[in-house]
């Protein structure tokens, strides 16, 4: 009786070690599968943060244009070269190019975050350039946040360094148009 005794506890020990063993596979096959439910989920909420991050940067370009139709006049003095502002307008210009350098900084800032694509940030230091030839009259402004905030060619914002070098070539290209008068590209 013993020994049969014995065989059966033996039998339940391993009828108990294959049970534990499957539970142990339907575990981790259960951690297998919320882990690929995660990464999935991850992804989606990194594309809804970069569609997020995308749509803000166009909604503030925006912003600013419907500020920029609201005061027609100075905006279309500062298209101009060497527009003589009063200091009203100064002042309006200054504003004008911080707010404009804020969102570039800003789009930088998304970019190095992981909420901006490369190819957006490339847009940005392509509306730098815009920026600087269709609104010359801006240029001052912007070497005065420059000289303000101390950015040269070392600064830690490739945007900032961008902007310093954009508005130098800026002025040197304004310079020459101004020199020879008539021999503009149509």
């Amino acid at each position: 009786p013993v020994h049969a005794i014995w065989h059966a506890l033996s039998e339940i020990r391993m009828n108990l070690d294959k049970l534990n063993s499957w539970l142990t596979l339907a575990a981790n096959i259960g951690v297998l599968i919320g882990l690929i439910f995660l990464i999935f989920e991850l992804d989606q909420s990194n594309r809804i943060a970069k569609y997020t991050a995308e749509n803000a940067r166009r909604t503030q370009f925006l912003e600013m244009n419907a500020v920029r139709i609201e005061n027609p006049e100075i905006i279309a003095k500062l298209m101009t070269p060497s527009p003589e502002l009063d200091k009203t307008e100064w002042v309006q210009s200054i504003y004008t190019a911080r707010q404009q350098t804020n969102t570039w900084i800003d789009a930088e800032n998304a970019v190095l975050n992981g909420l901006l694509s490369d190819n957006t940030y490339d847009e940005v230091l392509t509306d730098i350039d815009v920026v600087l030839s269709e609104m010359p009259g801006l240029i001052p402004a912007f070497e005065y946040i420059l000289r303000a905030y101390k950015v040269d060619e070392t600064s830690n914002l490739q945007t900032m360094r961008y902007l310093a070098k954009s508005v130098e070539l800026s002025k040197k290209n304004l310079s020459n148009e101004l020199q020879q008068p008539g021999q503009k590209d149509d």
